[in-house]
């Protein structure tokens, strides 16, 4: 009986940190951003110059370089709107999100080294669906050319059907860069 007592314990300990390490989702895992932080929006509204792959490292700091040289992210005083992610639960190497009022871009660099039956089967998911599963939920994701990046574009005032609006219309730049790189 007391085996069985601490098993259910340790499921339940389990099980709430899984469901509180990562819910891409929802908007109470998300950092605020600083006021003086620019959104996506705001930010491709300026004049972005004319981006080259080839200048970037290809690391996750080098996607985010190039992502922020054309706009799509910004980062607020202190790094406030970034948080690193639990890149494992993907099977990934790295990940950070990074937060703009809105909009939500999660980019996660995965190592092909080894074998990896999570990172496998995420790629396998994204290629297949454009989605791959977590917890329960479906989240549309991209991946780079090379298979080595992974990103994931939430904007909360893109609604379901909408392919017109200006927030749409960024998102696809975001993913024709990011599948660039």
């Amino acid at each position: 009986m007391k085996r069985f007592l601490v098993s259910a314990v340790a499921v339940i300990i389990i099980a709430m940190s899984f469901a509180s390490c990562y819910d891409p989702l929802s908007a109470t895992n998300q950092k605020n951003s600083t006021p003086d932080a620019t959104t996506a929006s705001e930010a491709k509204n300026t004049k972005s110059k004319k981006l080259n792959v080839k200048d970037y490292d290809k690391t996750l700091a080098g996607l985010r370089d190039y992502m922020i040289d054309g706009g799509f992210i910004t980062i607020a005083e202190k790094n406030s709107n970034v948080t690193k992610m639990k890149a494992e639960l993907i099977g990934a190497a790295k990940g950070y999100k990074y937060t703009m009022g809105n909009v939500r871009i999660e980019l996660y660099a995965f190592s092909k080294k080894g074998k990896n039956k999570t990172r496998d089967s995420i790629i396998e998911s994204v290629k297949k669906n454009g989605t791959y599963e977590l917890y329960s939920q479906t989240i549309p994701a991209y991946l780079s050319t090379d298979e080595n990046f992974l990103m994931v574009y939430a904007d909360s005032d893109i609604h379901e059907g909408d392919t017109t609006s200006d927030q749409y219309k960024n998102m696809q730049k975001a993913v024709k860069a990011f599948e660039k790189f």
